[in-house]
């Protein structure tokens, strides 16, 4: 009978023990919990207060122009060529400087193509929707990239510049202007491209066609295959049309100053 009430009470014993482990066992689990969401809360408001500020930080750019960049060719339409120096690869290495440059001074640069594509595989439709960015981005200007090339003959060289009309001949000026600045090759002058190139003609602002050379030519290669000339290149071309965007801007404001 007494082993029996000794048994009872250990049994008992052994019970309480394991309510009581359980009890506390719940109360370091819930604390433990508390714990972590409360530190896990505070973080990531901390996370999100972070987050705010940085939005409340960052406003939109506002750019004092916008020029659409063209870089010729591209995808299936290499362009002219020497070997592997593929004029669509000159183009879009020398455009992506132009941007780089505008941006510094706080104009927006919209691109035909930041990549080896075409926009359509009819030329003429990839010409026309190219021309059509001016419109679509309300740009100021529009600016295409292009290399030449004449299989009569090695001897001809020189940078061209095409434009639209009247009205871009100032932009041509002062693409010209800067570009001679480097003494790469010699400027051959601006030339009417109105009615014989079709990204000038059917565009909507004030437009230039560049031929930065002449591919076939020993020294306009040697800066065209050149990417660190191309790059200058591009910067010398982006500093004439920011200054051709400050003289306008100038004018502007003198004008409604007048006007006033």
């Amino acid at each position: 009978m007494a082993k029996k009430r000794k048994l009872k009470l250990r049994i008992d014993r052994l019970i309480i023990v394991l309510i009581v482990i359980g009890v506390v066992g719940f109360g370091l689990y819930r604390g433990a919990s508390w714990v972590v969401g409360t530190i896990s809360s505070y973080f990531q408001k901390e996370e999100e207060q972070t987050q705010t500020n940085e939005e409340e930080t960052v406003t939109e750019k506002e750019y004092i122009a916008t020029i659409v960049i063209d870089p010729g060719h591209g995808d299936w339409d290499p362009g002219a060529n020497v070997g592997d120096v593929l004029e669509k690869n000159i183009t879009l290495t020398t455009a992506k400087a132009i941007g780089d440059t505008l941006e510094e001074a706080n104009i927006k640069a919209v691109f035909t193509r930041e990549s080896d594509i075409s926009l359509s595989n009819n030329k003429i439709e990839d010409l026309k929707k190219r021309a059509a960015m001016s419109a679509e981005n309300n740009a100021d200007y529009f600016v295409s990239i292009h290399v030449n090339s004449f299989e009569e003959s090695d001897d001809v060289s020189g940078f061209e510049i095409y434009t639209k009309n009247d009205e871009s001949q100032s932009l041509a000026q002062n693409i010209g202007s800067s570009i001679e600045t480097f003494n790469y090759s010699k400027n051959r002058g601006i030339i009417d491209g109105e009615r014989s190139l079709q990204v000038l003609r059917d565009n909507t602002v004030p437009s230039v066609l560049l031929e930065l050379g002449y591919i076939n030519n020993a020294n306009d290669y040697a800066y065209l295959s050149d990417d660190q000339k191309l790059q200058k290149l591009g910067e010398a071309i982006a500093q004439g049309i920011i200054n051709e965007v400050s003289a306008h801007n100038s004018e502007t404001i003198t004008q409604n100053n007048t006007n006033e």
